[in-house]
Parts: C-alpha cells; sequence; structure tokens
C-alpha cells in the first residue's frame, strides 16, 4: 500500500508542519516494519522556510489529496514478454505465474498486451495445422517453440510455407509438397532425403531421432533446415500454431493507466472495459505495474497520521477514503471517523510539537539536533514564544529540553525566528490572510479565523483597509459567515482584531463595537483558546 503518510491540516502553520516532520522521524525509529513519510497541504510559512533551512531539513512533499492511487494498489511485480517472443513462450509464462495476460514490452516501453484469451484461440481454431504464408516465422522461434535442436540452417532464416505432416508413402506425400514448406516428420529414412530434394525450407524430425549423416549433408547443401525435436508428431503439430511472435497477435492499444491516477477513475475504465487488467505506465511509456481487477476489488485505504488537527473540514481531501491510524493533536475533539481503534494523542498544551516531544521521551529516544530544533521551533510559534495564554507547563518544559538538544537559547532562537517571518518580503494582503487561515462551525454559520504574529504590529496595520477589502471578497467566495483576523504583537503580547461578515458575532462574543473593523486586545495570543472558543461559547448561549 506504500508509506504511511503524516501530515497536519490545510493551509498549515509552523506547527502542523513541523510536528508531521518530527513524528515521522519519530515512528521510523520504533516501527522499522513501516515507512512513514512527512508531507504538508499547502505551502511553507516563512518561519518553516526559515527553520527547515536552518536545520537542514528536506522540506516535506505537498500533496494534493489522500483518495487512493493506481499506485496504492497496483501489482509492481509485474512479468513481461517482449514483440518477438513467441506464442508458446507466452502461454508457459503465464502458466508458470497464473496471470491471465502478459505486458509486451520494448525498451521499457508498452507496446501491447497479450492474453490467454488470445492463445487459446490460437491453439484451437483451425483443425489441420496453419501454415506461415500470412504470418512468417523464424527457425529459431520454431526451434524454440518445439524445445528442438537445430542441426543445419541458421536461426534467423524466415520460413513462410505451408507445414505438412509426413504420414503418408514418400511417392504419395511429394504431391503434397511444394518448395519452402515445412515437413514434421519422424524417423522415415526414405521420406526425409526425398522432401528435401523436392526443397522443403524446413524440416522437423520428431521422436527425438536424428537423421542420418547423408541426410543432413544434403539438407546443409541445400539449404533446409532440420530440426529435432523430442515431442511426437503429433504434439509438434499442434505446437506450430504457436511459433509465431507476439506481436502480430497482442493487443497494440491495451488499456494503460497513470500511477497517480485516482483508483476511483482507473476502475470505472477497467470495468467498463473488455479487458480484465490494465497497464500502468509513466507518461514516457515506462511500464511500472499493472491493475487487475482483483486489484481494485481488494484495495485497501491508504494509511495516514493526523496531526495538529481532527477535523474532516481542516485535513486533506479524500480523508474520509483514507485509513486515519493514529491523530496527534491539541485541538478539541472534532469529526474524523475510522473503522477500529487508534492511537489518539491529544493534550491541552500549547502545541502539538510539544505532545510529539514528549513522546521522544517517553519512548526514551533521543531525537538528533535537527529534529529537535524544529520542533523547538514549533512550540516557540503555536506558543508565541511561550507567552500564549494556551502555553503549559509541559510547553516549557519541552521547549527548554528541546533547546538543549538543538544547542540552541530558547529567547535568541525564538526572536530570530520571528523576525525571519518578514525579512525581504513584500506586503501582499492575500498571503497575510490565508497564510494560516483554519474554519470552525459556530451554530449555523462557518467561521473563518486567520493569524499572523509579527514583532512589528504598525507595518501590517498599515495595511488595514487593503486587508479588510481582501477579507470580505474571500467571505463571499468561501461562504464565511464571520472571517476574522488575528494581527498578533508578540512583543506587546496583544491582537488586532479585525472582522468582516457578521460582526454582530464578534461584537457579541468580545462584547466590544468593530466600529472600523477591528479593536485591539491586550493579552489576546490564542486563536483557540480567546477567539475560536470564545465565539463557539457565545454562539451557545
Amino acid at each position: 500500500m506504500g508509506p504511511v503518510l503524516v501530515f497536519g491540516h490545510k493551509n498549515p502553520d509552523n506547527d502542523s508542519v513541523c510536528s508531521a516532520i518530527g513524528y515521522a522521524h519519530l515512528k521510523n525509529l520504533t516501527d522499522p516494519a513501516n515507512v512513514y513519510v512527512a508531507a504538508r497541504l499547502g505551502p511553507l510559512m516563512p518561519e518553516t522556510a526559515w527553520t527547515l533551512e536552518r536545520f537542514g531539513v528536506a522540506v516535506p512533499e505537498q500533496i494534493e489529496h489522500v483518495r487512493t492511487r493506481v499506485r496504492d494498489v497496483m501489482t509492481t511485480d509485474v512479468v513481461s514478454v517482449g514483440p518477438h517472443d513467441t506464442l508458446y513462450s507466452v502461454g508457459r509464462l503465464m502458466s508458470e505465474r497464473g496471470v491471465r495476460a502478459l505486458p509486451v514490452v520494448s525498451d521499457g516501453r508498452v507496446r501491447g498486451l497479450i492474453g490467454l484469451q488470445t492463445l487459446a484461440a490460437r491453439y484451437v481454431e483451425d483443425q489441420a495445422v496453419s501454415g506461415f504464408q500470412q504470418r512468417p516465422v523464424t527457425v529459431g522461434q520454431v526451434v524454440d517453440t518445439l524445445g528442438g535442436r537445430l542441426l543445419t540452417g541458421h536461426r534467423t532464416d524466415e520460413l513462410a510455407g505451408s507445414v505438412v505432416i509426413g504420414a503418408m508413402e514418400p511417392d504419395t506425400l511429394l504431391s503434397f509438397i511444394s518448395k519452402g514448406d515445412i515437413l514434421i516428420v519422424g524417423d522415415r529414412r526414405r521420406t526425409q532425403p526425398m522432401a528435401i530434394a523436392a526443397g522443403i525450407a524446413a524440416m522437423v524430425v520428431t521422436g527425438g531421432f536424428e537423421p542420418g549423416e547423408d541426410v543432413i549433408a544434403a539438407a546443409r547443401a541445400r539449404g533446409c533446415a532440420v530440426i529435432v525435436t523430442d515431442r511426437d508428431t503429433y504434439g509438434a503439430a499442434r505446437l506450430m500454431n504457436l511459433s509465431h511472435a507476439v506481436s502480430e497477435f497482442m493487443d497494440p492499444d491495451p488499456l494503460t493507466v497513470e500511477p497517480d491516477m485516482l483508483l476511483s477513475e482507473a476502475a470505472e475504465e477497467l470495468f467498463t472495459s473488455p479487458q480484465r487488467e490494465a497497464l500502468v505506465a509513466d507518461p514516457d511509456g515506462t511500464l511500472v505495474g499493472i491493475l487487475t481487477r482483483t486489484n481494485v476489488a481488494r484495495a485497501p485505504r491508504r494509511p495516514v497520521i493526523l496531526v495538529d488537527h481532527n477535523e474532516s473540514a481542516q485535513s486533506a481531501d479524500g480523508v474520509e477514503e483514507a485509513s486515519v491510524v493514529e491523530i496527534v493533536d491539541h485541538h478539541r475533539i472534532g469529526d474524523i471517523e475510522t473503522s477500529q481503534p487508534i492511537t489518539f494523542l491529544n493534550l491541552p498544551v500549547g502545541a502539538t510539537a510539544t505532545i510529539v516531544a514528549q513522546r521522544f521521551r517517553d519512548l526514551d529516544v533521543d531525537p538528533p539536533a535537527s529534529i529537535a530544533g524544529v520542533l523547538l521551533s514549533a512550540v516557540l510559534t503555536d506558543t508565541v514564544l511561550l507567552k500564549s495564554p494556551t502555553c503549559t507547563e509541559l510547553d516549557r518544559d519541552i521547549a527548554e529540553w528541546l533547546a538543549g538538544e538543538a544547542g540552541v537559547d530558547v529567547g535568541e532562537f525564538g526572536v530570530e525566528m520571528f523576525r525571519a517571518r518578514t525579512v525581504g518580503q513584500v506586503f501582499s494582503a492575500e498571503r497575510t490572510v490565508g497564510a494560516d487561515l483554519k474554519e470552525y462551525r459556530v451554530a449555523d454559520s462557518l467561521v473563518g479565523i486567520g493569524q499572523v504574529e509579527t514583532v512589528d504590529l504598525d507595518s501590517i496595520l498599515s495595511h488595514r483597509e487593503e486587508l479588510l477589502a481582501h477579507m470580505g471578497e474571500l467571505a463571499r467566495l468561501r461562504g464565511y459567515g464571520l472571517l476574522a483576523l488575528m494581527v498578533t504583537d508578540v512583543v506587546r503580547e496583544g491582537s488586532q482584531l479585525l472582522v468582516v461578515g457578521k460582526v454582530r458575532l464578534a461584537q457579541r462574543a468580545f462584547d466590544v463595537e468593530f466600529d472600523d473593523g477591528s479593536a485591539w486586545f491586550d493579552g489576546m495570543l490564542s486563536r483557540k483558546k480567546q477567539v475560536a472558543a470564545r465565539l463557539i461559547e457565545s454562539a451557545g448561549r
């Protein structure tokens, strides 16, 4: 099924991305039977990019969804055949591998598909043995099909005549033979030289009987190939129909899908196709797997671990189709449902990274300096340098421990990281509002709450009208009843709260007037505890 993806919420903040990195690292150390890969659901925040570069940690891949893809369920151990292989060799391979079809590949790229039905039809289509007038074969193909030994002739010589079985008197047989034909004959001493003299192109001697030296010499002189096979005449005759090259009977236009295609879409194509399998190929045609109807029927859900969220609205698209195997979060319990009990680590602390770091300590695993630094940055951003009302003694304890493991000073590192947020950036209302935006259900309204933390409040509030205009448009497009933006000053330890939409919800929750669309709140640092919670509480009154 592939690796277990570990990711945070949409519009990922620093805690979301860094917790995913830290937890994936821990799981890979403590559960070597599986592979855990950190991912993200959106672009990096400036402080996250700075932190990862600062500690030399790779940026997690951004994913669009967690719906099951073709590559998650396809068969990768695929045996293939070449265009010049014989139908007989294909049939044997199908029997050995227990498959109904084989990809035809040349230079690694898909050329077609050959199925068991085609082989069966070829084997029984004629009561008589077919010749090679319409589809010539090579001497080598006949030798390989019959498991024979070539005594004279060349493997590359082409055979394009009729196939004649030498089961009659020599004089009678000559009336059935034309120049260029192929004769299948047993140990008939008189028939063999007469047939060679008549100009046959090849002679298949059955029963393992080798012709005499005089016959071999005559065949060599006339350019007649001589093949000896241990099979009896009947068996050799029936197998001759399977000497043809795969390329002449394969389906040159098989159903082909790409590995990252959604399984639901590929399954729809597969089940409406007469074919029972689809070849999986990269855009350049390179074969990477095969998708069967059995693969689709037995497809497991994609395993994922959610960090820093547990609500479907904040999670990856298709999370309802995935298998959530763990959740690590510090928010309220949301609506994620699972089919069986899972590990759900949920603590009322300031950052998910605090819980992740505590798991390192619980399991007696020392994080490398890089992972410790990444987790520390997440604790400091989510607790606003340990000043947020959501910050607990455990957050402070974990921060000091991580700083020691990373070899940095908590205060100096935190200030440096917050300053990195705006270095070299041109103001953008879209980025400011949307970079860390979360959605909540408040009564019958969808509410969006964004937050931007800064050490220079005035530089952001100088764009107040631009921010409010963009917020109004965003609320309209996404259907928010209320959209709020916390502009948090980490030095003054408070926030300017900007609101658009149903402003009365905010007025009732905070008992203030938002005459110009905003108001200052001392000590407001936590979106979860001081904004979202109050909006939800006031809606219930």
